[in-house]
């Protein structure tokens, strides 16, 4: 039998010659198994979302087609002050249906954050397009107004703001710049849903917002994710293309490029019994974001969050920083404590300017003095929906233990 012809896989992506290794994060620590390991995040799912679950298996009706992928759209849109709501598949996929449906491409730049999760500049360069990077501000790690009016170019097309580990951005701020240069403005909400700025939900800013429901975020689905708007030709466009791009009132007859990105109904029932949980679940972080400040305030080296006076931070992660000289261990260093007790952790997002994946144009940028700050030095707590007080506990007196 003759040897098959060897696939042709694509080659990982090489860093650019400008990142050194002190960028890339090093791997999570090993957590001690022979403790109680408290995970950085766990989803509360109970009898209310089995038995929403269990109808929608009743009805046979278990896919996109299911009337509850309706009253779950109607839900969170409600709950975000917005006209429609788009349930998709995650909040990723969800950036790409809007690249698509406001026509990005080649040619085109688009602001984002310097500091955030990768499917932000992802996107922007699967469209063809260029991410351009504006600095963050070291208290909220949100992207930095003045940062974004400098950015601005011939060809910047829009902005994407993110409410960055649930603190609210600026979002009054980035529609004066995107309405004095004709720009679209996006609001990433995947990790604030719930809190508000300046009297507004999250969810209602912008042309669009983008939501993600996987297991860790403030509600859950499993997986799952939603776009809001209140701009109707934008959720009827969107609408047609998360199901293959059908085009109105004719079957297997694509004007569009085909997506496959629609939430199931099972999904959609988690996630309506998740919004009815969804102001307990806000008040839980809210709680341990308080808990957390009372029991590691005075800390030497030990930098918290700072809180939002114009809107509500949901505390999605509580997040910290090392001076290592003053704390007397580097983040990581810390962060090998912890999970030695089993307690879980994470590091704060490496910057989008060094990811490989983005190519040397991105590298090129810079520098983010802020950006780099908090990638080097920050450790996200645990910040569950079933922390206890008394795991909480554990984690700060480890913390001041830890301290040499």
């Amino acid at each position: 039998m003759s040897e098959r012809t060897p696939l042709r896989l694509r080659a990982r992506a090489v860093a650019p010659p400008n990142v050194s290794d002190a960028y890339r994060p090093e791997i999570n620590p090993p957590v001690a198994r022979d403790k109680e390991i408290i995970r950085v995040a766990e989803p509360m799912i109970g009898h209310e979302e089995a038995q929403r679950v269990a109808d929608v298996i009743a009805s046979t009706l278990v896919s996109s087609v299911s009337p509850v992928v309706g009253d779950f759209e109607a839900a969170l849109a409600a709950r975000c002050g917005a006209t429609d709501a788009i349930a998709v598949t995650c909040g990723t996929h969800a950036l790409d249906l809007l690249m698509y449906a406001l026509d990005v491409g080649p040619g085109d730049e688009i602001i984002v954050p310097a500091l955030t999760f990768i499917s932000v500049g992802a996107a922007v360069v699967r469209a063809g397009a260029t991410p351009v990077f504006a600095e963050v501000s070291r208290d909220t790690l949100n992207i930095l107004p003045e940062s974004v009016a400098a950015m601005v170019s011939k060809r910047t097309r829009g902005i994407i703001g993110v409410h960055t580990f649930g603190h609210p951005c600026d979002m009054d701020a980035l529609q004066e710049i995107a309405d004095e240069h004709g720009l679209f403005l996006l609001e990433d909400a995947c990790e604030a849903l719930g809190g508000s700025w300046r009297g507004r939900p999250v969810g209602a800013f912008g042309d669009a917002a983008v939501h993600s429901f996987y297991s860790n975020k403030m509600m859950t689905t499993g997986n799952g994710g939603a776009i809001t708007t209140s701009r109707p030709e934008l959720a009827a466009l969107l609408r047609e293309l998360r199901g293959y791009s059908y085009a109105p009132g004719r079957f297997f007859w694509h004007e569009h490029m085909p997506f496959n990105v629609r939430m199931s109904g099972l999904q959609a029932a988690v996630g309506l019994a998740q919004i009815d949980r969804l102001d307990a679940l806000v008040a839980h972080h809210e709680w341990l974001a308080a808990a957390y400040t009372a029991g590691l305030t005075d800390i030497p080296g030990l930098r918290l969050p700072t809180g939002c006076d114009e809107g509500r931070h949901v505390y999605w992660m509580y997040t910290i920083h090392i001076d290592s000289k003053a704390f007397g261990r580097s983040a990581h260093a810390l962060r090998q404590v912890l999970a030695s007790e089993g307690i879980e952790t994470r590091p704060v997002f490496s910057p989008l300017y060094v990811q490989p994946i983005l190519g040397v144009a991105a590298s090129a940028q810079g520098p983010f003095p802020n950006a780099d700050w908090a990638a080097r030095t920050g450790i996200n707590l645990p910040s569950g929906a079933t922390l206890t007080p008394e795991q909480l506990e554990f984690i700060c007196a480890t913390i001041r233990d830890a301290a040499p």
